[in-house]
């Protein structure tokens, strides 16, 4: 019975450890864009055997009689004919049985050929419907549809679900193609797959081996934390280097947990869930943001500290009690960039690029208002307000700037708002723009009270409160001009994205023919 105490104790030691190396060895070796050629299915094959190379052609050669001058000193005139005679008939008869030969393997080839193309009519049918499927979804991704893009992902992600083993699946990816933004809402594991257990003893006066002594709590959420990073990091990786052609420039990271996942770690598995309370959605336990050139400087396979060097590079928001279920505020909520909805709000309401300043203004206004905040415009700054509300008993301020543009706000907009938040001693800053964001400006908002509404973002915020929008390219007879309040429509005439956009939609696309990467950059190694 002792012995079975030292076993136990060292298999929890042995799950502690495990726990450290998630990132190393679920980390792909290598990571490559998905080859689009290689999920082509081939057309049913027809095998002729022996009938697929014809029989080789009798040729005058072999048939022709030895000739020489010494035979001919040798040999008589009539047997010099006679021999021609016969080697002339044989070669026509081996022309005439080559023929027969050749007719009979090319009836028995078309045949063949008619009977296949019956018996394998409805699956050359479906190959080829497959493989022009394969074709519009490869268009679709490299166009950047963000349906099509958050569906290459999820095929991206597939192979990487469920590793480690035991952990959840269900993870869902969203797309926003005018800041070329990839949200990636992962599962994570309950805290309860930190073992609390620290050692077993065996116990002489019940003769049973039990715990003798439990993991602190602060330990149990430490180890938790860096699993949570762990897997943060990973997914980050991959979706940067799997990017097939410049599709994404920042990556949002929200890792969730079920608030009816079994075993929390604590001493009572029922504690979390009535903290929780009867909450049904997934609860946030750690969000960050990283854009392509922050995460550059990151080493994936040298990191002793995971959690710290989220929270020190990327500002990352983790919860500080997961055990209790304490959300945090994600960066960019899987509802603003889910493409499915922004694909419902398409085609109704007003047009957002194309309406009236004033249109424009009000539905923005409206759009506060139900999000509970109460307006008051700031003098000398168009488009900017000063809006309060109260939440649980507590009264916040928030800096709100309205930006109606095309193609993609310049950084400088977003430090502005931080300034506005300092300088109005605010809680937080509000940023709604029609227009895309740089990677700059996420970087900016990093570990600050910003948040930014943009592009496809702005669209279904407007839908979860009720409120549906479009943003369709105007026209040049109404696309709106610079106006008074700060807003701007695009030029007239133009596409809405403007000369410096970065949307997908927007970029003549090279097609990829197999896994070459677009980008200049080497492509890294993870740890096996």
């Amino acid at each position: 019975m002792r012995e079975d105490a030292a076993v136990r104790t060292e298999a929890v030691e042995q799950r502690i450890q495990k726990l450290g190396f998630v990132l190393r060895s679920t980390m792909p070796r290598t990571v490559e864009p998905l080859n689009f050629e290689a999920q082509k299915e081939r057309v049913p094959f027809l095998d002729l055997g022996d009938d697929a190379v014809p029989a080789p052609v009798p040729t005058w050669s072999d048939f022709a009689p030895r000739t020489g001058r010494l035979r001919r000193l040798l040999t008589k005139e009539a047997h010099r004919q006679a021999a021609q005679t016969t080697a002339e008939q044989a070669y026509t008869n081996a022309l005439a049985r080559y023929r027969e030969q050749e007719a009979a393997r090319l009836a028995r080839i078309e045949e063949r050929s008619r009977a296949h193309h019956e018996a394998s009519g409805a699956d050359r049918r479906r190959v080829l419907a497959h493989n022009a499927g394969v074709d519009r979804f490869r268009d679709r991704v490299l166009t950047g549809d963000p349906e099509a893009v958050s569906d290459y992902y999820a095929r991206v992600f597939a192979p990487l679900a469920a590793r480690p083993a035991g952990f959840p699946r269900g993870h869902r990816f969203g797309y926003v193609p005018e800041s070329r933004l990839l949200l990636v809402e992962w599962r994570l594991p309950g805290i309860g797959v930190v073992p609390r257990e620290r050692e077993y003893r065996y116990n002489p006066a019940t003769k049973s081996v039990g715990v003798h002594r439990w993991r602190p709590i602060s330990e149990v959420r430490k180890v938790y934390g860096s699993v949570c990073a762990q897997l943060a990091i990973r997914t980050v990786h991959v979706a940067l280097y799997a990017d097939p052609d410049g599709l994404v420039q920042t990556v949002v990271f929200n890792g969730v947990v079920a608030p009816d996942n079994e075993g929390d770690g604590g001493r009572d598995p029922g504690q979390a869930k009535e903290r929780a309370g009867n909450r049904k959605e997934p609860v946030c336990l750690i969000s960050m943001s990283a854009s392509r050139r922050q995460f550059a400087r990151l080493s994936p396979a040298d990191l002793d500290d995971p959690l710290g060097e989220l929270r020190s590079r990327f500002g990352a928001r983790v919860s500080a009690f997961p055990d209790e279920l304490t959300a945090v505020s994600p960066v960019l909520p899987y509802e603003l960039a889910d493409p499915h909805l922004v694909v419902a709000v398409s085609g109704k309401g007003p047009n957002l690029l194309a309406a009236p300043p004033e249109e424009f203004d009000r539905l923005m206004e409206r759009l506060l208002e139900r999000m509970g905040y109460q307006l008051t415009p700031l003098p000398q700054a168009p488009g900017s307000y000063l809006a309060r509300r109260t939440t649980g008993g507590r009264a916040e301020q928030a800096v709100v700037h309205l930006r109606r543009r095309g193609g993609t706000l310049d950084t400088a907009e977003v430090r502005a708002l931080g300034t506005a938040v300092r300088r109005q001693h605010a809680a937080e800053g509000l940023l709604l723009t029609t227009a895309g964001l740089e990677p700059q400006a996420y970087d900016y908002a990093h570990g600050r009270p910003l948040r930014l509404y943009a592009g496809r973002s702005l669209l279904a915020l407007c839908r979860c409160h009720g409120l549906p929008a479009r943003m369709d390219p105007p026209t040049a007879a109404s696309a709106p001009g610079p106006v008074a309040n700060g807003t701007a429509g695009p030029a007239a005439g133009s596409n809405g994205a403007g000369p410096g956009s970065s949307h997908p939609a927007d970029r003549t696309r090279r097609r990829p023919t197999g896994h070459a990467h677009p980008s200049s950059t080497s492509r890294p190694t993870g740890s096996s």
